[in-house]
């Protein structure tokens, strides 16, 4: 119970943070850290490894499906394709998508139980007051999802990097 109310703690923290302008907390780690043994006990393949768009390289030769997102040709013009291989190695559902919106939808039609997602501070914010984050999981479209997270190291849209050593670690 203590647990449980020092992790929505957190996550009450965190949005008068955002609201009142102030530098955030690291709610990541806290959300990482609350879901972590419910998310171990999920089956792989009800886990997706969502990437963002903002990772691929600018020449990467992949193109786009409207129900898949970008389809990742393992070109090694970023660490995307090391990822995929890694997420089929270990029986993980493996994407990229282009938005916070797409990415909804995706867990939705995908029938997801778990996520590993990578996103900018932005996006998170974003996330963290249009979702419902409960002691059950993130609520997406009346679906509780188990969730880990990495944040993105910067917040930009086009050229972005993440720690991939760290993708491959939650995995």
């Amino acid at each position: 119970m203590l647990r449980k109310l020092i992790f929505l703690g957190n996550i009450y923290t965190y949005k008068l943070q955002v609201m009142l302008g102030m530098k955030r907390s690291d709610v990541m780690s806290s959300i990482n850290n609350y879901y972590r043994e419910a998310f171990k006990k999920l089956r792989k393949e009800d886990i997706a490894i969502i990437l963002p768009h903002c990772l691929i390289d600018d020449k990467c030769p992949a193109r786009f499906s409207k129900s898949d997102g970008v389809l990742c040709t393992r070109c090694k013009l970023c660490g995307c394709g090391k990822i995929l291989e890694a997420a089929e190695t270990k029986g993980y559902q493996f994407y990229i998508t282009p938005s916070v919106g797409f990415t909804k939808r995706l867990v939705q039609r995908k029938k997801l139980k778990g996520v590993i997602g990578i996103a900018c501070e932005y996006e998170i914010e974003k996330g963290i007051h249009s979702e419902k984050i409960t002691a059950l999981g993130v609520r997406m479209n009346g679906t509780s999802i188990k969730t880990q997270g990495i944040r993105l190291h910067e917040y930009d849209c086009m050229r972005n990097s993440v720690d991939w050593d760290k993708i491959e670690a939650l995995m």
